[in-house]
């Protein structure tokens, strides 16, 4: 960065600069150095964007609906903006803006800052996903099919306010948070929505030789290392024992586990959750499940399947029944061994009528998912992701 000198510009345009004068002009030179040395120290911030471009087609079986049985069109299903950088050696931070695929409106989704205490230990002060399933954890970016799974948008932890620690080593790390509890994105402290309290903790095993960066992917290239990672996780929450108070408090106790497995080319994960909720009248227990693969057969093309359940406590209510999904498609690189241009093509079946599962799994177009009182939808959606 060039220093300026006032000095140097003063003499210029001013030759009968008295002695007073030189000297302050001076000061200001030294001032101005400071200023230019600083500023050539001054941390880097990187701007990022991620874009998913999507064309749905959703079809269901329903003479109620008549013509409006079949829905097609495109979407911008994600458009996002990142702004990251070091404010010193050990600490950093994040902002993340997203424009509303329906509206284009913004909302802040992520805004924190890192303090790495140590090699070992790290603090996290701000609002994302605490870590509870890894599917979260992973996100949109480096997932194999186009969107979460259903089991996933059922038990998923959303975006909270907290203060998480994670620990790491060698063959194991955790993660720790005390937050507003899950679903708390953009609330005031005052929010009928935040919990009072909520507790969330999460351990990795590593085996194998494949690194911890292998299992901030599902995806595993040809040539990598052979590995699994084995997840634990539980979260408690409590609600309405203060203001904004509720008649009778409210609280949820979940647990998850899962295992993921990535190898020369090809990879596999498993994962379960369960969700015991009490809202002070009525207590029920949810199950969900999911499973899913997937293999390159060329140095660019990789082929996925997915299924995952979600089951239904059957103190509901007469007539509630479960919801399974069943996916299935293929990646197509256009950047090798780089998630920063894919072009992914999947097939959604939804065998169960959404109507049918007691509020517990709901429509969302962003999950090509949409109201429908008959078994049987089906959702194709393609998608083209760009990252720059």
């Amino acid at each position: 960065m060039r220093t300026i000198r006032i000095a140097a510009l003063a003499a210029a345009t001013c030759p009968a600069l008295g002695a007073d004068d030189a000297r302050l002009a001076a000061l200001y030179e030294a001032d101005i150095e400071t200023l230019s040395l600083s500023l050539n120290r001054a941390p880097s911030v990187t701007v990022s964007a991620q874009t998913q471009f999507q064309y749905n087609l959703n079809l269901r079986d329903d003479d109620a609906l008549g013509d409006d049985d079949t829905t097609l069109g495109f979407v911008m299903r994600r458009t996002r903006v990142n702004v990251a950088g070091p404010v010193t050696e050990n600490i950093k931070g994040k902002v993340q803006i997203e424009f509303n695929a329906g509206t284009g409106d913004a909302t802040l989704l992520e805004a924190f800052a890192d303090w790495r205490i140590n090699d070992s230990l790290s603090l996290r002060i701000g609002q994302q996903k605490v870590h509870f399933l890894r599917e979260d954890s992973v996100g949109t970016v480096r997932m194999l099919t186009s969107d979460y799974s259903v089991q996933n948008r059922t038990f998923g932890q959303g975006y909270s306010q907290f203060v998480e620690a994670w620990y790491t080593r060698d063959n194991w790390r955790a993660w720790a948070s005390f937050s507003d509890g899950f679903g708390s994105l953009n609330t005031n402290f005052n929010n009928s929505h935040e919990a009072d309290y909520a507790f969330t903790g999460r351990a990795e095993f590593r085996f194998g030789d494949a690194p911890w960066s292998a299992f901030d992917q599902f995806t595993s290239w040809r040539g990598s290392a052979s590995g699994a990672n084995l997840g634990l996780a539980a979260h408690y929450q409590s609600t309405g024992s203060t203001n904004p108070a509720l008649t009778d408090d409210a609280s949820l106790l979940t647990l998850a586990a899962d295992l993921a497995w990535v190898s020369d080319g090809w990879n596999a994960y498993v994962s379960g959750v369960w969700a015991r909720s009490d809202d002070g009248t009525d207590e029920f227990d949810d199950f969900g499940v999911m499973a899913q693969a997937g293999v390159f057969v060329a140095d660019r093309v990789e082929l996925f399947g997915r299924w995952d359940g979600v089951f239904v406590d059957s103190d509901r209510g007469a007539g509630v029944s479960d919801f399974h999904t069943l996916t299935a498609g293929f990646n197509y690189y256009l950047v090798p061994e780089s998630h920063a241009a894919k072009f992914t093509v999947n097939l959604l079946y939804y065998f169960d009528a959404v109507d049918d599962t007691g509020g517990v799994v709901g429509p969302s177009a962003g999950y090509n998912l949409l109201a429908d009182p008959e078994d049987g939808q089906i959702g194709v959606t393609a998608q083209l992701q760009i990252l720059f």
